[in-house]
């Protein structure tokens, strides 16, 4: 298969975080959303970037959700959330008891189930203490997966009935059944072991063909990778730290990726000057709009 390459437009007024991350298309009031966890921020756009504007979590962030018909539902390191769709008023719903102090919440999803995936890792990114927790709509964890220092996802490709999640470190995409899945917990099989590819598997998202693409720290580049595992395309970006990507616009065809600036020597940063800002790239496919956590306090509620 002939590999195609391309490259994303960068926003070059966005703000330039330190660790971007998460990136959200919220369909219901057609705007961006996404995370600078280092700097505790939540930060807020149009499709085209025209009207930006970011908020302090004194709490903390690692990932924001949609939730019932305008609220969010929000991450902190060791902790979930109900936001206001102000994005000034926080309730706290349930804390992670976490086996190892070192270890935070590191990325998250809510499938049609409206159940909430949370993905942990190792703080020191050395032990394989991180794992893959799926939590009822009462926020009680039901599934389990275990051993991942570094743990990001899972996504969902609906299409399919299949969920992936990596392991950064280790350099694994994996990938399970929908169906499968017991109190015996994930039955997942290796997708792609990215030995001979660049750069460390990051945040992903699926598009409705099946196509998954992923974010590559330290290489500068979202590949994306058909269903059966083949490299098609690589996005090239002029930055290294690649973090995150999500489908989003009024067509759920733009693809929008965060980028970090965090560990750039001074050498680096003056090559890197977009480091940290956002990438969108108009692809053709079409992603999943992202569902929303509905809360037992509410029946009238959809996602």
């Amino acid at each position: 298969m002939k590999i195609k390459y391309e490259q994303p437009t960068v926003y070059p007024q966005s703000y330039k975080s330190i660790l971007g991350q998460r990136p959200l298309w919220d369909w219901r009031q057609d705007k961006l959303l996404w995370v600078d966890i280092y700097e505790n921020k939540i930060i807020e756009t149009d499709q085209n970037n025209a009207k930006e504007s970011y908020y302090i979590i004194t709490e903390g962030v690692t990932n924001i959700l949609l939730q019932d018909n305008e609220n969010y539902l929000m991450s902190s390191h060791d902790s979930i959330f109900s936001l206001h769709s102000s994005i000034t008023k926080i309730e706290l719903l349930s804390k992670i008891n976490f086996e190892n102090s070192g270890n935070r919440i590191n990325d998250a999803d809510i499938d049609l189930n409206g159940n909430v995936w949370i993905s942990t890792m190792d703080t020191n990114q050395k032990s394989e203490t991180g794992k893959i927790i799926c939590h009822d709509i009462n926020l009680d964890p039901i599934y389990f997966d275990n051993s991942y220092i570094v743990s990001n996802g899972p996504i969902f490709d609906y299409e399919r009935n299949i969920g992936y999640v990596t392991d950064s470190i280790k350099r694994i995409i994996y990938c399970f059944s929908l169906k499968d899945i017991s109190k015996n917990g994930i039955q997942k099989k290796i997708f792609l072991s990215m030995n001979n590819i660049d750069g460390n598997p990051d945040g992903m998202t699926v598009d409705k063909n099946g196509n998954l693409w992923v974010a590559m720290w330290g290489s500068g580049k979202v590949c994306c990778f058909d269903k059966e595992s083949n490299l098609k395309m690589i996005l090239q970006l002029p930055v290294s730290k690649v973090t995150s990507c999500a489908f989003g616009g009024t067509d759920l065809n733009e693809l929008f990726i965060t980028t970090a600036s965090v560990g750039l020597n001074d050498i680096e940063s003056e090559r890197q000057p977009h480091a940290g800002k956002l990438f969108k790239f108009t692809t053709q496919e079409q992603g999943y709009a992202s569902n929303c956590y509905r809360s037992e306090f509410n029946s009238n509620l959809y996602h």
